[in-house]
């Protein structure tokens, strides 16, 4: 292999052409290596001899060197570097948390997502929890009905004691005319003990029940003429005398206010009136502590 070379001179106009071969080509290119070679091994041996005699001058300028300008082009460069890569790395991290709260907002919705699911409509069952509840809401409800019941029953007793209690007027608008306790006697006009109160009352003139209770007795009796006694309980009973009729019959029920006889002057008596007595086992006591109104 060779290669041609053309020159040109300055005075002729004609070129010369010359061949030279690979072989001296390379040649004088290791020729040339050889001699720049031995030319940087002799440098490098001078400035070694040169730095054996001058220590200080060496340690100066190894002091020095970290102000040279090309050490401080190395650490400026050194230091954009890492600061690039720092940058980087939290730019990385940032990324990475991200996509971790990313992941961690989709997993409940990626755990949120249900089968698919489906089949015929049928009516619900009511399940143990409600069971429990209607079984306490029951019971409240029994306790309630109960409390309601004993409260009305002791309503009942008390209305029934009260019914059987004479309170009730047995004279409609009637005027008392004589008291409970001792009086001038109207026949004799001695002194003598009166056991009830007497109303005045025209003939036929209403008498009512001072309270419920059973008829007892319904009847004639010569000191009180045509008379009905009513049981009420308690050892209470009630006397109605003078009547010039009788509307009841012995062992019959009667209630509060319900009409039992018809005033007259029956008996030992000097005109149309109504004897009433309220007895408390079988002792006169005096109407006037029970019956309301007087």
């Amino acid at each position: 292999m060779s290669f041609v070379m053309i020159a040109t001179g300055s005075t002729s106009s004609a070129s010369r052409l010359r061949t030279v071969s690979f072989a001296s080509l390379t040649l004088a290119g290791v020729f040339a290596g050889a001699v720049l070679l031995s030319a940087g091994v002799i440098l490098g041996w001078w400035i070694s001899a040169l730095s054996a005699h001058k220590p200080d001058a060496v340690t100066h300028s190894q002091a020095a060197a970290p102000t040279h300008p090309f050490a401080l082009e190395q650490l400026g460069a050194l230091s954009g570097r890492l600061f690039k890569l720092e940058s980087q790395a939290s730019q990385l991290s940032e990324r990475l948390g991200a996509r971790q709260s990313a992941a961690t907002k989709e997993a409940p919705q990626a755990a949120s997502r249900k089968p698919g699911s489906g089949g015929p409509m049928l009516p619900p069952r009511a399940d143990e929890e409600a069971l429990d509840e209607l079984g306490v809401l029951e019971a409240r409800f029994a306790r309630v009905e109960q409390q309601i019941a004993i409260a009305a029953d002791a309503s009942a007793r008390q209305n029934l004691e009260l019914m059987r209690w004479p309170t009730r007027l047995p004279i409609e608008d009637g005027e008392l005319t004589s008291t409970f306790g001792n009086r001038e006697d109207p026949i004799t006009g001695r002194r003598a003990f009166h056991a009830g109160l007497d109303f005045a009352a025209e003939p036929g003139t209403p008498i009512h029940a001072a309270a419920g209770g059973t008829v007892a007795f319904a009847g004639f009796r010569s000191d009180f003429g045509w008379m009905v006694e009513i049981e009420h309980g308690n050892g209470l009973t009630t006397r109605y005398a003078h009547a010039s009729r009788l509307l009841v019959k012995p062992n019959t029920v009667v209630t509060p206010g319900e009409v039992i006889a018809m005033s007259g002057s029956t008996g030992r008596s000097t005109g149309p009136h109504l004897h009433f007595e309220v007895l408390h086992h079988g002792e006169a006591a005096d109407p006037r502590h029970y019956l309301a109104g007087l």
